[in-house]
């Protein structure tokens, strides 16, 4: 039985708002009367006095957002180069990516190496495969709160810009501007080391180990299930993985079987047909992509082009929620009051990252 941890706080936002008309929401709380009821107000208990002294843990957090918080003007874009390019095979790179050696000062280098190829990807892809020697190069450049990230690739034959932005939402990179190229036709699976790295480095911030572990696998993964297939049908299993995952981040799904579930549910929406192997790869992948807690609207402020046709997943997880909560009398009405509210936000969210 999936559980919807993350509906449940959206619902309960959404039956105040339905049932108190007088109720309007702001943008950093909710305004009842012109006072802002703040997230914590409403999770406070009542009559109980919250004027608790701020916990060590609560003021690493609140340290730790400060720290994340960028000057985008003031940080210099980053190359992420093979530590093997040949001096030819540099020229090449720099210029598919637009690059000349003088502009360079204009950027921090640093360099991937063939042993960090290795440790990020032996477990994925069998030794042979990632080879010796480091070619993928990356460019990435931060580009603004609310701007998402945007990937162009250049010599790249495997990994496709759209698995490139679903593994760097799923790492944590954030609103970027993303070049991945090579000195000639390559995977460029390895290339995703060089944007995690220098997104590091560029913003101060330490990605958690286990979101790139699991963007790793994902970029790997993706590759697995759709290599061989026609475009068309390629495109369809890409857009299959996409609702999955918006599924599981969107209601925090761990199990296997409930993803499992999810997947075949939406076979039959796109139309395609996963043999078991694919759909265990798949299942396996969803579910340490359901333990990161991702933020869903992470996937529609970095990816809105390709996560917003799922906002009403929520929506209709809600729905199901509420009709297991509520009597007749006090759903009669209600849905088109919730639906207008839920729109409402969407419309909202997109405008916002648009």
């Amino acid at each position: 039985m999936r559980k919807y941890y993350r509906t449940t706080g959206i619902v309960l936002a959404a039956v105040l708002v339905a049932t108190n008309p007088a109720v309007v929401m702001a943008s950093d709380g909710i305004v009842d009367d012109g006072i802002v009821i703040s997230d914590e107000d409403l999770l406070a208990d009542d009559g109980e006095d919250d004027s608790e002294e701020t916990t060590e843990e609560e003021t690493s957090e609140e340290t730790s957002s400060e720290a994340a918080k960028i000057n985008y003007e003031d940080v210099k874009p980053y190359l992420a180069l093979g530590a093997n390019l040949s001096d030819s095979q540099l020229d090449t790179v720099l210029s598919l990516m637009g690059i000349t050696r003088e502009d360079m000062n204009n950027y921090t280098v640093i360099y991937i190496t063939n042993e960090m190829e290795h440790q990020y990807l032996d477990g994925y892809i069998d030794s042979s495969v990632i080879g010796k020697n480091a070619l993928s190069c990356v460019m990435i450049k931060l580009t603004g709160e609310g701007t998402g990230i945007k990937v162009t690739t250049k010599n790249i034959n495997y990994c496709t810009t759209h698995m490139y932005r679903n593994a760097l939402i799923t790492a944590g990179v954030e609103n970027a501007e993303v070049v991945v190229a090579g000195p000639m036709q390559i995977s460029g699976t390895a290339a995703l080391i060089g944007a995690m790295k220098a997104y590091e480095e560029m913003t101060g911030t330490e990605l958690d180990a286990d979101a790139q572990d699991t963007a790793m696998d994902e970029l790997v993964t993706i590759g697995k299930v759709t290599e061989g297939l026609d475009e068309e049908t390629a495109s369809k299993v890409q857009s299959l993985i996409d609702y999955v995952k918006a599924e599981v981040i969107a209601n925090d799904i761990t199990d296997l079987e409930d993803i499992k579930d999810i997947i075949k549910e939406a076979e039959e929406q796109f139309g395609v047909t996963l043999d078991d192997s694919k759909i265990d790869l798949i299942a396996n992948l969803m579910k340490k992509i359901g333990k990161l807690d991702i933020d869903p609207t992470k996937l529609l402020e970095q990816a809105g082009d390709l996560y917003d046709k799922y906002g009403e997943t929520i929506l209709k997880d809600a729905q199901e929620l509420l009709d297991s909560i509520l009597t007749e009398d006090v759903k009669k009405g209600f849905w088109d009051t919730i639906s207008t509210f839920f729109s409402s936000i969407w419309e909202a969210i997109k405008k916002l990252f648009s």
